[in-house]
């Protein structure tokens, strides 16, 4: 079979912890001819998208470490299965592209309509039980009214397309610093942010629940921050723990699987807080790596076994 992945940059791959070069080395083992392509490759051209690819190739198959074989343009409708894998943020060129699979009719994983009609911090809205209190807003009095009608004594701004732990801020109520944070997060009011509930347990780690053929996967990912940060994020100086799930987490994944059915999202990650869910990451989830290396569980055959299966 002939897979196409679409990723952003094979030079800046951190080969020990990326989940992209790591499925790609399973479909690959599998005999299975595998190419990599950017939004940037892609032209469409009577009726039809065209990728400039590079073939990748595993020249040892106990390492992650690749060769491009050649470069060649390929019909991206005649692939197989085409893995979408770009990163955040959720730019121009990306809608454009999710526009053009959809149009020249390319099936991907996940969907082009699940990624652009779906960002990952909004889409927690979708389960209002389970979250903390949320707010999304442009607005600095919007943000003072949570401190003054509420309990709450500290919260975390998040951009809406950020990716990372990138310029998230935790602000305690009183902070002086709240008015510069705003116009750096909102620039000045133009750009709408989401506001949460800063959750104490968040101290405690990070909890990476991960979905494959909407099934919860019998591991997670405690990502633990750093003593010098805030942020449960890898990139971010967190560390990990692998653990079982828990009987409170299969609870949860029982509201959010049908939502991902529903949006054909099949390869998800959702990140817990204290038992409350904070995001959904559906454009480039990541953790697969760390839970094949700290656990007898082998993510990437479970993730093509399940394609395999469906064809």
């Amino acid at each position: 079979m002939k897979i196409g992945f679409i990723i952003n940059d094979l030079d800046s791959m951190n080969l020990e912890k990326d989940t992209s070069i790591y499925l790609m080395k399973e479909a690959h083992a599998r005999g299975n001819q595998v190419y990599a392509f950017d939004s940037k490759d892609v032209t469409h051209k009577k009726t039809a998208l065209y990728a400039d690819c590079k073939e990748i190739d595993f020249p040892n198959s106990s390492e992650l470490n690749f060769i491009i074989k050649s470069t060649i343009s390929i019909e991206v409708k005649s692939f197989d299965f085409v893995i979408n894998r770009l990163n955040p943020p959720f730019n121009k060129e990306y809608l454009y592209l999710t526009q053009m699979l959809e149009i020249s009719g390319v099936d991907c994983i996940n969907p082009a309509k699940a990624l652009r009609e779906n960002n990952e911090k909004l889409i927690i809205l979708n389960f209002p039980a389970i979250i903390p209190l949320t707010v999304v807003t442009n607005s600095l009095e919007q943000i003072e009214e949570i401190f003054e009608e509420s309990k709450i004594e500290k919260i975390v701004i998040k951009p809406l397309d950020g990716m990372g732990g990138k310029s998230i801020f935790t602000i305690n109520k009183g902070d002086k610093n709240l008015s510069v944070i705003w116009e750096t997060v909102s620039q000045n009011g133009k750009k709408h942010f989401i506001v949460q509930e800063y959750v104490e347990e968040a101290r405690l780690g990070d909890h990476r629940l991960v979905f494959i053929n909407y099934e919860l996967l019998p591991k997670k990912v405690i990502r633990i921050p750093s003593d010098k940060d805030f942020r449960g994020n890898l990139a971010a100086g967190a560390v990990s723990k692998i653990e079982p799930i828990t009987a409170q987490d299969e609870e949860i994944a029982k509201q959010i699987i049908p939502y991902l059915k529903e949006n054909e999202i099949y390869f998800a990650g959702v990140d817990l807080l204290g038992g409350w869910l904070s995001e959904i990451n559906i454009t480039s989830p990541t953790c697969l790596q760390e839970i094949h290396k700290n656990s007898d569980l082998n993510p990437a055959k479970i993730f093509w076994d399940s394609l395999d299966s469906s064809r």
